[in-house]
């Protein structure tokens, strides 16, 4: 089944359906940037993705004009590519996410609630299970932990741009959480940060929660420079 017969099951109103296919055409295709399925660098066109996702070029229009906003693909003249990220680049978003995750988790131990709390020992808790030889199962047990994180601080502007900054993290090769030891340290850095929302103290979690970006940040880099020399 292609994606515009999906979407017309899932919809079920004609008046629904030009909006619902860009967005579902949306999520798709962020979803194969982040994955590598499309690879940075990769040429794209209205036309071709038209004709693989089996939807009309309206849609594909509005999807790819969300994707460039997000910072997924790049637009040169009439040719849409994968963005490719320079180590310039790599080194501004996580800059961003160091300000980033550190203001969310100052906000977490100010706002959170009791609720936010349990949630975020139960996704701490999770981490302890998981197998660390599974990058997709890692990579996903810190993605419900900062999720969790975001929830707690109550703030909807920061909440909006982490899931942007993440997509742009999660498309670059690799994943940091891979390197030798880092897994184990991150898990570490997250109950520390979860101590310090439930304590409330916002100081203490701003700063653990910049220490713990900036370490991502210079694996990030390590891993770039590797890239280049392999």
């Amino acid at each position: 089944m292609d994606l515009a017969s999906n979407i017309d099951r899932r919809t079920g109103s004609s008046a629904e359906i030009p909006d619902g296919k860009a967005a579902l055409l949306y999520e798709r295709l962020k979803s194969d940037v982040v994955s590598g399925r499309l690879a940075p660098g990769q040429r794209l066109s209205e036309a071709s993705l038209s004709r693989e996702y089996g939807i009309s070029r309206s849609p594909v229009r509005e999807a790819t004009i969300r994707l460039e906003h997000d910072g997924l693909i790049e637009r040169q003249g009439m040719i849409l590519r994968v963005r490719r990220r320079s180590a310039e680049e790599i080194i501004d978003i996580y800059r961003a996410r160091v300000y980033l995750e550190s203001a969310i988790a100052a906000d977490a131990a100010a706002r959170r609630t009791d609720r936010d709390a349990r949630r975020l020992q139960a996704a701490v808790q999770a981490e302890s299970q998981v197998d660390i030889a599974d990058p997709a199962a890692v990579v996903a047990a810190n993605r419900v932990f900062h999720d969790a994180l975001a929830v707690a601080a109550h703030n909807d502007t920061l909440k909006s741009l982490q899931d942007r900054l993440t997509g742009q993290i999660a498309a670059m090769p690799a994943t940091t959480l891979s390197h030798p030891g880092r897994w184990e340290q991150a898990h570490g850095e997250h109950q520390r940060i979860v101590r310090a929302v439930e304590e409330r103290d916002s100081a203490s979690a701003r700063a653990i929660a910049e220490e713990h970006m900036s370490r991502a940040r210079d694996i990030r880099l390590h891993l770039f420079n590797q890239q280049l020399t392999d």
